[in-house]
């Protein structure tokens, strides 16, 4: 078995595919803060831009307004070898901070089941009286490494190191 080529249309359509990331930001004191988000990727205008609703009191939007720099680490469970490590995408780029009634997040979330339940439960929130919803946008660096993404399993056992790759957007601007 060959690996296969790990292209940036390969590493597109795995980010589409799923809806769960570790995001890490950094805090005030410069630590690492990670936690697990549900995303969708949105693109317009060729731009590729990843939504996550949060509350601007959240620790994850507190540091994206004190620091924009953010990685997201999104894993590719398997459905046969589940035991093993899940593939992974690994992103950096910047996220900002938009209204809850951002249009192109609203769209982004509806795309998905779990996206409509997060926007529903947001909506009854403010209904009550919560002001702090949020969207944060990420904007992806155009390079994503990934590990083990299209790997032959039984060459990495013997050379770890070649199942890392690094895919660089071509048309510069993931």
């Amino acid at each position: 078995m060959k690996n296969h080529p790990v292209t940036f249309e390969v590493v597109l359509g795995h980010l589409r595919k799923r809806t769960f990331a570790v995001l890490s930001t950094t805090d005030e004191e410069g630590k690492p803060c990670s936690a697990g988000v549900n995303y969708r990727v949105s693109e317009l205008g060729g731009a590729v831009s990843i939504f996550v609703m949060t509350r601007r009191h959240l620790k994850k939007a507190r540091n994206v307004v004190r620091l924009s720099r953010v990685s997201l680490v999104v894993p590719l469970p398997r459905r046969l070898l589940w035991f093993l490590p899940p593939a992974t995408l690994q992103l950096s780029g910047h996220a900002k901070i938009l209204d809850w009634t951002d249009d192109e997040g609203r769209d982004a979330l509806r795309q998905f089941w779990i996206g409509r339940r997060i926007l529903k439960a947001y909506e009854e929130s403010y209904r009550r009286g919560e002001t702090r919803n949020c969207f944060l946008k990420i904007t992806p660096d155009p390079a994503i490494n990934t590990y083990m993404v299209g790997s032959n399993i039984w060459q990495l056992r013997n050379h770890m190191e070649s199942g890392a790759a690094k895919v660089i957007d071509p048309r510069g601007n993931i």
